[in-house]
This record gives structure tokens, sequence and C-alpha cells, in this order.
């Protein structure tokens, strides 16, 4: 069973004990690069009523959750979509289940090199975004097999064999970033990769995730105290420079 669908149980057992989740109405920063599963039920009882409210050019993602009793519908939003949910419901007395998933969030652009890692990358100017229909940014969206940067508990073979359920040790480059800085959070407990200037310099390793399941199992980790982005991966053994990924801390450091 993936965490996703454990995620949906969880809710779907609340649900059942009476113990509905209420989140604040008021928004922060983790709350808008968080993800959520929200209950289909009142005035939210269809995919297109999230649309509406939450002011979204896309249908939300429907789920299902089975839990022991019963079973619920869900739709998977962002929290910029539960903020404006939260605001177009505000002064009603429906009260929406909120279940928050800590996923770092990945949103590629298809037509930029946003979001990139680097202080000096501006994703707005005209040598960063596609001049014509047929330019590509890498590694795109949906892209896999693709290579990312770790940099801390990740780069531990016996901890991203865990986390992946690998047969064998897994395969690392040595290699390097740059336009990072390295620092900590939660009282020095955990190391956060924050944007830095183009001379910054970051050494890590290098691992080739090879699908869209074990990449969401990395997400789950790293949770949403962190944002996959796009950066420049150079290879240390050959000196080769590889387009990929990495997590980039989205918090406040120490």
């Amino acid at each position: 069973m993936d965490l996703l669908a454990k995620l949906e149980i969880l809710a779907v057992t609340v649900n059942n004990e009476d113990n509905g989740i209420i989140l604040e109405t008021a928004s922060n920063n983790q709350d808008k690069n968080s993800t959520f599963l929200v209950k289909l039920e009142g005035p939210l009882s269809t995919p297109s009523q999230f649309q509406e409210l939450s002011k979204s050019l896309t249908t939300p993602i429907l789920k299902k959750g089975v839990g022991e009793a019963s079973t619920a519908n869900f739709c998977l939003i962002t929290g910029a979509m539960k903020f404006n949910i939260l605001s177009a419901l505000a002064g009603s007395t429906f009260s929406a289940t909120f279940v928050r998933i800590n996923l770092s969030p990945k949103d590629l652009s298809a037509h930029s090199i946003a979001p990139t890692l680097g202080s000096e990358i501006d994703p707005t100017l005209p040598q960063n975004r596609a001049t014509d229909a047929d330019e590509v940014f890498l590694p795109k969206q949906g892209e896999y097999p693709v290579w990312y940067f770790f940099y801390g508990d990740l780069a531990v073979p016996e901890i991203l064999t865990e986390r992946l359920g690998l047969d064998e040790s897994p395969t690392y480059r040595k290699a390097v970033v740059n336009g990072g800085l390295l620092r900590t959070w939660g009282g020095c407990k955990y190391k956060a990769l924050v944007d830095g200037d183009a001379s910054a310099r970051v050494e890590g390793w290098a691992y080739e995730v090879g699908s869209e399941e074990d990449e969401e199992m990395l997400r789950y980790y790293e949770t949403d105290f962190y944002e996959v982005v796009r950066c420049d991966i150079c290879m240390v053994d050959v000196g080769e420079v590889i387009k990929g990924l990495v997590f980039r801390f989205v918090g406040d450091v120490d």
C-alpha cells in the first residue's frame, strides 16, 4: 500500500471518529507549499465545486479512501487552492476536512527554467524563458529516470536503501552543485540547502532516481519543508554537467 493510500485511510478513520481536522483560516508559507486531501462533502461535494471555489484552472485529482467501516472521496489540492477555498467559505457554518500530505512540492515549469537553485537565477528574464514552442527545459516534470543531488541523509546508503526498498546498495556518483549554500534548521538537527550566489559550491552525491514511484517516496521523506528544484549537477569523476534536481529548503534556517 502506498503512502497516499495510507493517508486517505487515516482521513476516513478521523472522520469515523467524528474528530474532523479543521485548519486555521490564516495562511502561512508552509501551507502555500503543501498538498492537502480534502473530503468531498457539503458545498465541496464534487471536483467541479472544488475547482470553482479554489479558482483553479484545472479540475483537482479525485482520490478514494477506504476504511474498515466506510469509504470517502477526497480531492488533492495545493496550499494556494486551500487558501482560496477557506476564503470562499468564510462566514459559513460548514467546516471542511483537510489532511495535510507532507510531500515536497514539485512544479517544474515547461516554459522557463523555474524553479532553479541559485539566488542569481531569474526565470523572468528572456534568456531563461522559452523563445519558441519547441524549446524544452530539463529535467521535465514527468521525466524518468532523473538525476538528483543529495547532500544529507539521502546520501547515506543505508537510509536510501530503506526508503526505496532497494535489494542492493545504491550507486552514487560524487558530485557538486553551484548556486547553493548549506545551512541547518530544527536546532541544527537537519541540513538545509538554500539559494546562494553563483560562486557558492556544495559537495555531495548524485543518484539516478528510476521512477515516479521512487521519487514520490523521497518527496514524502523530505516532507513539505523542502521543494524540488532544478540544478546543474557536476559529476566529479568526469567533469560532466547534468541537468538534475535537488531538494531546496523552504523554511527558516537556524
